[in-house]
């Protein structure tokens, strides 16, 4: 036995011998959770204790109290509960995060047919449970995941919480009582993560989850490594085990909730790409020599959260090599990839373990598993530079850009290790990145100048005052008096230092860059958007534009909200909205919807025809479903704008919140539906600021 878990052993004796010796009333039990239920206390660990009493007695607090007094005159730190086996069950049926907690149930004292009756009605509601908020559970894995990391990537792992942990080992074990999947052995590297977190209490001298470096040498040491490069290498290799035990079994256990929901209907998501299941699966008529079907995957995966089985990766490894240059379909496919915050850094690391990120991305064999030069980093370059487009997709409704910010964040830092500074390096990558998307030469400017910039925000602050004149100029030299350069500039900023470690973005740092890009913002104007030119000569039609192979659907209406009919039919005949211009006219309303088709290719004359016919017959006049999310609603200089996730049908639903408007126009970069319009007359400013946001926030 290792000197850790003798530890351990003597850690849960004494606590087992202090607690059976408290003075329980008759009829009740003692019950543990947590670590003392497992017998995996580490020596500063808390006590997590439930004292247990029939549904028809009731326990006066003074009586309750007294029963702890031994625990707090031994200096535990305890958390306990008064409990019914009724109450029990009813918390472990309707709350996911508590009922998580309660399933290591152990018996201490007491009644302990009290206790295994009441286990067995936890197990029963937590099985209820998990079929019907499977969804909800996960959740809660995931936000502890990107609160704590992945201790495969960082400098300083949160060995119980983080990803690839230990608190995954129990969820594993939680999956397996909900019988949705079973639990995979991971007996070494869960003795191995617990030796660990349980030496570093005893170097810590307290209660600690995080090895840091300081810690990790004296760990290392009492374990047998040779030294702290060697323990890290080992708790890679467990994390890694356990992160990829938790990937298989959340496939699994998402195949088995689809299962019995009896969805296993084949639904169309892009062209080659299908819903099978809650799985991400290739279409029966998936063309295997498209090279742009790796994109559509990727991006159908990113907006609609559903996992991608390894065979399919494994598929998609046959498809031949991205070409140089990219069409605008496939630019927009690689945007959406990037623009969820929850499911981006999971697709990216998951195609980069089948060997298909890099064809995206070739600049990152570099940078993989690269550890930074900088203290403040808490994780490898290529992990970080994950976080930080993870954090840029959460605040992309802020900026006009949404596709320029999600470039920059995946950039900014993919210079580093050449021996040249990495701000110029990465700027020069993600200048030939912004060509191959098919960005105008304004556009790759911009994403040069700040990856080039990245750091000069956070070097202004620190050296010189920011309300000063001087720190204005030097940062709008920098951005070259560009308004949406020094808006993505801003944005960055404050995404790369959220990603990068504890305390990097200070209450300093954030008054510095708001005080100086504040006075650098006076000094721009804002391009102000202008009237479209609207060509629509008939009620509803198709017209090709052979410059670049496209397509818009043309209408015209009597009156604003009549434009919603034409919406409804974009979205019943799969074509996606990428912009979209509509005129109040002499007659009424003009509009003009450029579209992409999600599945089959468009041919003029036989679609035409379907789509007049359906108009006419009046098939399709409801909109899909509207998909709350972030969203941004806001005034400038007489023009008001709306930014937010572009799902179908989306443009019909914000539509139905304005007043009629003289024009309007929508583009959609970087996954982001960003809507412009000037409403007729003088409408208050505010309330429909206000009334326009609850409603897309809140559906």
């Amino acid at each position: 036995m290792s000197t850790a878990a003798q530890l351990r052993e003597e850690a849960y004796a004494s606590a087992i011998d202090l607690t059976q010796s408290l003075q329980l009333p008759p009829g009740c039990a003692l019950a543990a959770t947590g670590s003392f239920a497992r017998r995996a206390m580490a020596p500063f660990s808390d006590l997590d204790l439930i004292l247990l009493h029939p549904d028809d007695m009731e326990l006066p607090e003074d009586v309750v109290a007294e029963i702890w007094y031994p625990i707090w005159d031994a200096k535990y730190r305890l958390d306990y509960a008064v409990r019914t086996p009724r109450e029990f069950g009813a918390i472990a049926g309707s709350d996911p995060a508590a009922g998580f907690a309660q399933l290591d149930l152990a018996f201490v004292a007491g009644d302990k047919q009290l206790v295994d009756s009441t286990r067995a009605q936890v197990y029963a509601s937590w099985r209820r449970l998990l079929q019907s908020n499977f969804d909800a559970f996960v959740d809660l894995a995931i936000t502890r995941w990107r609160r704590s990391g992945t201790l495969a990537t960082m400098t300083h792992p949160d060995i119980k919480n983080g990803r690839g942990g230990l608190r995954d080992i129990q969820f594993l074990r939680a999956l397996a009582l909900g019988n949705l999947a079973d639990a995979p052995a991971l007996e070494e590297e869960q003795a191995l993560l617990l030796d660990v977190r349980t030496l570093l209490h005893v170097t810590a001298r307290r209660h600690r989850d995080v090895l840091d470096p300081e810690f990790a040498a004296e760990i290392a040491h009492e374990l047998g490594f040779a030294d702290r490069y060697e323990l890290s290498a080992a708790v890679v290799t467990a994390a890694t085990a356990v992160d990829k035990a938790v990937e298989r079994a959340l496939a699994t256990a998402r195949g088995v909730v689809s299962k019995r929901s009896h969805n296993r209907t084949r639904k169309p998501l892009d062209i080659g790409v299908v819903d099978a299941g809650g799985e991400i699966r290739l279409a029966r008529t998936a063309n295997l020599d498209e090279p742009w079907l790796l994109l559509r995957v990727a991006a159908a995966a990113a907006r609609s959260g559903r996992s991608v089985p390894p065979h399919v990766w494994e598929q998609l490894r046959e498809l031949p090599e991205l070409p140089e240059r990219w069409p605008a379909a496939a630019t927009d496919a690689f945007f959406s990839l990037l623009s969820s915050p929850l499911n981006t850094p999971r697709l990216i690391q998951e195609m980069d373990a089948h060997g298909l990120w890099e064809r995206i991305v070739p600049e990152w064999e570099h940078i993989r598993g690269l550890l930074p030069r900088e203290r403040t980093h808490s994780h490898t370059v290529d992990y970080h530079s994950i976080l930080t487009v993870a954090r840029c997709a959460e605040a992309r409704t802020s900026v006009a850009r949404p596709d320029l910010l999600l470039l920059v964040g995946l950039y900014h830092d993919i210079g580093k290790g050449y021996g040249r500074p990495h701000e110029l390096v990465g700027a020069e990558m993600v200048a030939r990145a912004a060509a191959k998307l098919g960005l105008d030469l304004a556009d790759r400017s911009r994403v040069q100048t700040v990856v080039a910039e990245h750091t000069t925000l956070a070097r202004i602050v620190s050296r010189t005052d920011p309300l000063s004149d001087e720190a204005r100029d030097e940062l709008l030299e920098a951005v070259r008096y560009d308004y949406l350069t020094l808006a993505l500039l801003v944005v960055l900023a404050r995404t790369d230092a959220e990603s990068t470690g504890p305390s990097v973005w200070n209450r300093r740092l954030e008054k510095g860059i708001e005080a100086v890009s504040g006075r650098a913002f006076a000094q721009l104007e804002a391009l102000r958007p202008v009237r479209p030119l609207v060509a629509a000569d008939r009620d509803i039609g198709l017209r090709h534009n052979p410059e670049d192979d496209s397509f818009t659907v043309l209408w015209r209406g009597s009156y604003q909200r009549e434009a919603v009919r034409a919406l409804a039919l974009i979205a019943a005949l799969g074509w996606n909205i990428l912009s979209s211009r509509l005129v109040r006219t002499e007659e009424g309303y003009a509009g003009e919807f450029d579209i992409r088709a999600l599945h089959g290719a468009i041919d003029l004359a036989t679609v035409e025809e379907r789509l007049v016919q359906s108009y006419k017959s009046g098939t399709y006049t409801v909109l899909p479903d509207f998909v709350p999310g972030p969203a941004t609603a806001m005034w400038t200089r007489g023009v008001f704008e709306v930014r937010i996730d572009d799902y179908p049908g989306t443009l019909g639903h914000v539509l139905a919140l304005l007043p009629e408007c003289e024009w309007l126009s929508t583009t959609t970069p970087g996954a982001t539906m960003v809507l412009h319009a000037v409403p007729l007359g003088d409408v208050p400013r505010a309330t429909l600021v206000r009334n326009v946001t609850q409603a897309l926030v809140n559906g």
